[in-house]
């Protein structure tokens, strides 16, 4: 859930258009309620179409993805097995940091170092 708020907090244009593309929903009835005082859209009614946008959707591009659909990377491939040459506008995967993750790998990596070397000293058996 906490990446679904994150996702709203930093590209919630994108998801509004796409929720409004693809499954005609009014973003704005989040805040609204039916008669029976339910919430009209809820953030795991937003979940579940959000986890199944086309890769070509904005909310896809927003938060990095390449815009490409399985079609035009086989279409590439393609090129790439006729020309020998790799297509010219295939995308990079990017690498995005996150510094969060990138602390608990080093962290983790950290006890493993010492994991073993504590089981070279014999500390451990």
């Amino acid at each position: 859930m906490r990446g679904l708020l994150r996702l709203l907090r930093e590209h919630g244009d994108a998801v509004e258009s796409d929720l409004s593309r693809y499954h005609n929903i009014d973003y704005r009835d989040r805040w609204r309620f039916d008669p029976n005082g339910r919430r009209k859209l809820t953030l795991r009614m937003i979940a579940a179409r959000v986890r199944h946008l086309p890769p070509d959707s904005a909310t896809a591009i927003a938060s990095g993805g390449a815009g490409w659909t399985t079609g035009d990377y086989l279409l590439a491939h393609v090129f790439q097995a006729m020309s020998g040459e790799p297509h010219p506008a295939l995308p990079k995967t990017p690498r995005v940091a996150d510094p969060v993750r990138a602390r608990r790998l080093r962290e983790a990596r950290a006890r493993a170092r010492e994991r073993q070397r504590a089981i070279d000293a014999g500390e451990i058996t």
